[in-house]
């Protein structure tokens, strides 16, 4: 007898053939057009041994699981890998110190073991909340997505997703302490952590009210389910101050690596200003097709933002409001496509486009498609995602 259409395996071998696909394309990538590759300042060695989905920010990551943080930047324009949090790094350091692998591959071993994890939960989630006919749509948007190949990279997208959800999943399974568990490390993993907290006790207060508990008692429950991404964050920092007397190190870092001195709240007026010049360029498309595209992701998911609310799915909204919020803070709309990855909620809401087939079917293969051309180009080194 089959298995259901949205049973565990089905979504697992969906994933499994999905994820060899990005795979194919990242080995021929790397192999049949070497005349492609941009310029990197990885050293040869490292260029030489690393996997075909470890590149541009993934060095960070082996740098830190091979030999920790650097000393901290003397100088603006100095480089170092401060800016990157600590979990998915000394995750591929153990892998590599009980198996003895590659330090790149077990990065993509770690972000592929999480990402499956994460389909299951996030199935799992939209079956909760829009049924079992929404579950096959939602899955296929998240994996047709065109920067979904991340995923599989040695980056922390993976692992991030795969703890908001196991988060968010335990609250509705009324498992606190795993809740409180993955929050907690997700503040490990990447700065959204800072913004799960007011998803998570939403989340939480919602339920409680729906399962009769008086506002009083919701409140206190919602609180203390907010607050581990918070303590998990803070523990980064607090690390930071132990170690290199700044607890927010990692935004001096960041912002070392700009043309010009900068901080967070400059973000917004840079982005305003690049998105003007490229305007009044009249060359929006052929002068930066990356980053209009970019943007785009980013109009996307604020729109999704609006049908959540429409639909009184006031936590996923907020999710998706706060993941997104956190873009223009970075100045610059070069990884926007990247940085909305985490707020999986958008996803469930453009499956709601499966009722028509043809445009469906057409969104998934334009989705494969620029998929494919992004794997392409980073794997060369002309684009960083």
């Amino acid at each position: 007898m089959p298995p259901p259409v949205n049973s565990p395996r089905r979504i697992l071998l969906v994933t499994l053939a999905w994820a060899l696909w990005i795979w194919l394309l990242a080995i021929l990538a790397a192999d049949l057009t070497p005349w492609l590759t941009g310029p990197t300042k990885w050293g040869y060695d490292l260029v030489r041994r690393v996997t075909p989905l470890t590149r541009w920010d993934s060095g960070w990551y082996v740098s830190i699981a091979e030999g920790g943080y650097m000393p901290p930047p003397r100088e603006f324009g100095m480089q170092t890998n401060h800016a990157f949090f600590p979990l998915y790094p000394l995750l591929m350091r153990l892998l590599v110190r009980t198996t003895g692998i590659e330090t790149s591959l077990a990065g993509n071993l770690i972000s592929g073991a999480a990402f499956l994890g994460a389909v299951l939960l996030f199935a799992s989630w939209v079956r909760s909340r829009w049924g079992e006919e929404r579950v096959r749509p939602a899955l296929l948007v998240l994996l047709a997505f065109p920067t979904s190949f991340f995923f599989l990279a040695v980056y922390t997208e993976a692992l991030t997703l795969f703890l908001v959800l196991a988060a968010v999943v335990a609250i509705d399974r009324d498992r606190p302490l795993v809740a409180a568990a993955a929050g907690y490390l997700s503040g490990l993993t990447r700065i959204t952590g800072v913004v799960l907290g007011p998803y998570l006790a939403l989340t939480s207060l919602l339920k409680s009210r729906r399962d009769g508990r008086s506002w009083p008692r919701a409140l206190f429950a919602a609180l203390l389910t907010g607050l581990p991404p918070l303590l998990g964050f803070l523990t980064f920092c607090a690390y930071f101050e132990a170690r290199f007397h700044d607890p927010f190190l990692f935004m001096r870092a960041q912002h070392n690596w700009g043309t010009s001195e900068k901080t967070a709240l400059d973000g917004p007026r840079l982005i305003a200003e690049t998105v003007w010049k490229d305007v009044k360029s009249g060359r929006i498309l052929e002068k930066s097709p990356a980053r209009t595209l970019e943007g785009v992701f980013l109009l996307l998911f604020a729109g999704l933002a609006i049908r959540l609310l429409r639909e009184k799915r006031w936590p996923e909204a907020l999710w998706v409001v706060m993941t997104i919020g956190l873009v223009p803070f970075t100045g610059t709309l070069e990884s926007a496509g990247r940085y909305v990855l985490p707020a999986f909620p958008a996803f469930a809401a453009l499956a709601a486009f499966a009722r028509e087939r043809l445009f469906f079917g057409a969104l998934l293969a334009a989705g494969f498609l620029i998929q494919a051309a992004y794997v392409w180009v980073f794997v060369n080194w002309l684009w960083a995602g």
